[in-house]
């Protein structure tokens, strides 16, 4: 990332490098960094964590639209698809790579396309959905700003956007940040997934997506938040680190910021958009 003020994409601020890869807004607090876009699958070890907000996601879906005809925008190892399948909610999944949707389609007998956002050439797809969902997605994107607006030609005229991602203002992204400016780098490299398949290419707050999203005329409905971490955490932790010892201190750590979380600023936070 070179030496240069740049431009925030949501309120045209001048950004400051705070890192050799992170550029933040000091205006609304957008992140955005130079880390190189890719593809891959789901996080290790939260396959549990991430099915018990999936169903609190979909019980709020259903609030919304009795009948949900649902496209998932990168479905990973398909955990969504499968609780939706369980509530016999009509979904269409999607992967950007062809092993990832081969993959799906082994396990899953569901409508499934290979689809990245943004759409390549403002191709159109086929039909619009009444529900379109990114599942810890939307932070791996970017042309942001091209991806919000085609979204107003794949959802109907009443559909909802819902999109669930980490925040800045959690308690986890905070405590990284402290711990990078005494050189202990590892968590925050980690929570950008620096050096993974797929890197974060952005960190928002709750502020600041709802003002990009309404420069796109959405307006706002629903906001809310998941859990981050579950009791039991091992082997999350084993999927990062190797060390047998710091393996359990951590898995412990993580157990007790369980019990803490309701009490502490949310790290994973949903927003529903409108048209």
């Amino acid at each position: 990332m070179e030496d240069l003020f740049l431009e925030c994409i949501i309120c045209k601020f001048n950004t400051n490098k705070i890192t050799p890869y992170v550029l933040k807004c000091p205006n609304c607090n957008f992140y955005m960094s130079s880390l190189k876009p890719g593809v891959g699958q789901d996080v290790k070890g939260i396959s549990d964590l991430r099915k018990k907000n999936f169903k609190k996601l979909i019980k709020t879906i259903e609030t919304y639209q009795k009948k949900p005809d649902l496209l998932e925008i990168g479905s990973g190892d398909g955990y969504f698809i499968e609780e939706c399948i369980k509530k016999q909610i009509k979904i269409t999944g999607s992967e950007a790579s062809e092993k990832s949707l081969n993959y799906l389609k082994l396990k899953f007998k569901v409508n499934l396309l290979k689809l990245s956002m943004p759409l390549k050439n403002n191709i159109l797809l086929e039909k619009k959905y009444n529900v379109i969902i990114f599942n810890d997605v939307f932070e791996h994107l970017k042309n942001i700003h091209v991806v919000v607006k085609q979204l107003k030609t794949m959802i109907t005229d009443d559909g909802i956007i819902l999109i669930n991602l980490p925040s800045s203002q959690g308690i986890i992204f905070r405590l990284s940040e402290f711990l990078y400016k005494f050189g202990l780098n590892k968590f925050y490299d980690r929570l950008w997934q620096k050096g993974m398949s797929s890197p974060h290419l952005s960190y928002f707050n709750k502020k600041n997506l709802i003002e990009l999203f309404k420069g796109h005329n959405f307006h706002i409905v629903f906001t809310g938040h998941l859990d981050s971490v579950s009791f039991k955490n091992k082997e999350r932790i084993k999927s990062s680190h190797k060390n047998k010892l710091l393996v359990l201190l951590l898995s412990f750590g993580l157990s007790i910021f369980f019990l803490l979380q309701k009490l502490l600023p949310k790290d994973i936070i949903y927003l529903i958009f409108k048209k």
